[in-house]
């Protein structure tokens, strides 16, 4: 069927709000006089063969060929345990597929269930008893802070949510600013809260010392701790000889954003979309107009503890699923409002006060100045020529109760992608008793009577590979091996050559630094005129630590994704989640660990999960708030080309860039665009 191209939704289009709206009417409708809670109305990802023959046609000016418009829904009916979840049809405004989700199985939850949660703790007779057997000093105000329960067991347990307790500060001053500390004053108890009746069920005493039992005692009351703030109004001091950096760009912007989401700068060309899981999704990337990737996304994340001691062993932030683009706890999911310091996507502006301030739900892009592109001195008459490298930056940030997450996507003028993570934030601590030592190496004490687990943060890429086409990209890695000393080859012993491998079926690798090890993306039906070689894109990436719990602990089997540096699996729309659709209190088995051990052949169908992370073993310069950690991925054209794909950059020129040189002895001082007050 063909449609005309003036009437027509682009598959890759977001979400729309009237999209939404049809959905949850069409729902509705379909159970009248039931009090319906939605989690879950996204679009359903098309099937790719269909998006493909729309992007074809589009690219030639064809007539556009009809891809069903789908949404995904998942809810429940107020004060009942059972979850559904539906595909509904946009077009004909018809359910095509409805189920039960299994028992056990839970959908993820929002701000609004948080926020109640939350709520309701501190009314509970339950929890207010062990508030009052801390004789807490009067006037202080007791924090909590709702987290997905945490799985320990196989059984199919009813959802539910850990809570921990905080206290805000005893300092009027501290106590009145926004941004007091309260995780610095950590409670020795915790609540755990049934999804459905919004009950405490009861209650967890926190371990207060080294063994794996010590948990508080009935006679144990609330031992002070000093504050530590973060916030620069209440900080003794502030750094006076820092002046400004002031970036402008007078001409305004080098790229553009079209209606359907179309992102174009310097030769890149791709749609942006986002969703409630993964939040930014990139999607038919081009350069120059040659397709590069069908779909890019950060599909999973994982943040197991390592404390061992009961309930703290429960505790795993991870899983891009259990609450979407951010969701604590055992499952972080990337892409919905889970806890309520949550937001689908952060950007920093001024108020009318020039201070800054946070909108929701926004993405950052932006142009930055990435320092030399390339450069070369003819050294025989000391002629340099120079380029400036520039970056397109797509960022978002994630505020995780106590943690944030920056996520960014970032395109050069070379050609390549980058895929940048920075951890930043408070870490999660919690309570030991004070003037005791602590014989614990899982973590350290980082103010008196508060621990920081030590932890991992391990995520998870998505790369759907379209190189010069969807239809004949494979997946190869690559190694540099050191040739064997032989008379005839390599007599000196100096020579090493680069070994080519194809993944022709499902499965898992692991890099190997001593190797030198690479997973590329290859289109075998091409052949760069210059080497010979397949035109590719090579994935450029750091061998990690990998996830560290036992292969028989709950956190291995619900992040399935996290053992290995790379999954390969057979390309499927209903496969987007590499631990799974549903992972709270999930036990695993429907993950990419699962879908790679089928041995499917893969041929043009291939698509890459890369995993990578930090092994974060606290330090006291992480507290109280902890600097940007940061890891970057490069995914880099590798005989793509056949020759440098910035040479026609623009040479750096001094009448732009205004450096100035300090004259010897010359003490004044001077700016990048002149001396001071120029």
């Amino acid at each position: 069927m063909l449609v005309n191209r003036q009437k027509t939704v682009h598959p890759l289009l977001t979400l729309q709000p009237q999209e939404l709206t049809i959905t949850s009417d069409i729902i509705r409708q379909t159970y009248p006089g039931k009090d319906i809670v939605f989690r879950i109305i996204a679009i359903k990802e098309p099937r790719r063969s269909l998006v493909v023959a729309f992007l074809e046609a589009e690219r030639s000016s064809a007539s556009l060929p009809h891809v069903p418009r789908c949404t995904y829904v998942s809810y429940q009916f107020k004060g009942q345990p059972e979850a559904f979840e539906d595909i509904a049809d946009l077009g004909t405004r018809k359910v095509i597929f409805h189920k039960e989700l299994p028992k056990g199985v839970h959908p993820p939850a929002g701000t609004d269930d948080m926020l109640a949660v939350q709520q309701l703790v501190l009314e509970d007779e339950l929890v207010k008893a062990e508030i009052a057997r801390l004789k807490i000093p009067e006037g202080a105000k007791v924090v909590p802070e709702a987290w997905p329960y945490g799985k320990d067991t196989s059984e199919a347990d009813p959802k539910q949510y850990q809570v921990w307790f905080f206290l805000g500060s005893l300092d009027q001053k501290n106590r009145a600013h926004p941004s007091s500390n309260h995780f610095v004053h950590p409670l020795d108890f915790s609540a755990v809260v049934d999804d459905v009746t919004k009950k405490v069920v009861k209650i967890d005493r926190l371990p207060m010392g080294d063994g794996l039992y010590s948990q508080s005692g009935d006679d144990e009351v609330y031992q002070p701790q000093p504050d530590a703030e973060y916030a620069s109004e209440l900080q003794p001091s502030l750094r006076q000889d820092v002046k400004p950096i002031i970036i402008s760009q007078p001409e305004g912007v080098s790229f553009t954003v079209e209606d359907d989401q179309v992102i174009s700068w310097q030769k890149w060309k791709f749609h942006m979309d986002f969703n409630w899981r993964e939040g930014v999704v990139l999607r038919d990337v081009c350069y120059d107009g040659r397709p590069v990737f069908y779909r890019l996304a950060l599909a999973e994340m994982t943040v197991p503890y390592a404390d061992p001691r009961p309930p703290f062993h429960r505790k795993s932030a991870y899983d891009l699923g259990e609450g979407g683009v951010g969701n604590t706890a055992n499952n972080l999911a990337l892409g919905c409002d889970c806890l309520g310091a949550i937001r689908y996507f952060d950007r920093w502006v001024n108020d009318s006060q020039g201070r800054p301030e946070i909108r929701e739900n926004c993405i950052c892009m932006h142009e930055v100045d990435a320092g030399v592109g390339w450069k070369h001195t003819n050294y025989r008459n000391m002629r340099a020529e120079v380029t400036r490298s520039r970056e397109l930056v797509i960022q978002t940030i994630m505020t995780i109760s106590n943690y944030e997450y920056i996520l960014i996507w970032t395109f050069d003028t070379a050609a390549a992608i980058h895929y940048e993570i920075r951890a930043t934030g408070i870490m999660s601590v919690v309570p030991m008793r004070q003037g005791v030592e602590h014989d614990i190496d899982y973590g350290i004490m980082v103010a008196p009577g508060v621990m920081a687990p030590s932890h991992q943060h391990i995520f998870c890429l998505r790369m759907d590979p379209a190189i010069d086409g969807c239809n004949s990209s494979t997946i190869a890695y690559n190694e540099s091996i050191a040739k064997p000393v032989t008379k005839n080859r390599n007599p000196y012993g100096v020579a090493y050559g680069l070994e080519s491998h194809e993944i022709h079926k499902s499965g898992h690798l692991d890099l190997d630094p001593s190797r030198n090890r690479i997973v590329k993306f290859v289109n075998k039906e091409k052949v760069n005129k210059v080497t010979g070689k397949n035109p590719g894109y090579a994935v450029h990436v750091s061998a990690t630590q990998l996830q560290l719990s036992h292969a028989t602990s709950t956190h291995a089997s619900r992040a399935e994704f996290a053992d290995h540096h790379f999954y390969f699996t057979k390309q499927s729309e209903h496969e987007l989640y590499p631990a799974g659709d549903y992972p709270w209190q999930s036990v695993g088995g429907g993950g990419v660990r699962t879908w790679a051990g089928r041995n499917e052949k893969l041929g043009s169908e291939g698509v890459a999960w890369v995993n990578f992370g930090f092994t974060h073993n606290p330090r006291p310069e992480d507290w109280p708030v902890m600097p940007c950690e940061v890891f970057r991925v490069a995914i880099k054209p590798s005989h793509f080309f056949e020759r440098n794909p910035a040479l026609d950059m623009p040479a750096s020129r001094q009448s732009v860039n205004k450096s100035t040189l300090v004259p010897k002895g010359n003490a004044k001082e001077v700016s990048c665009c002149g001396q001071k007050g120029d």
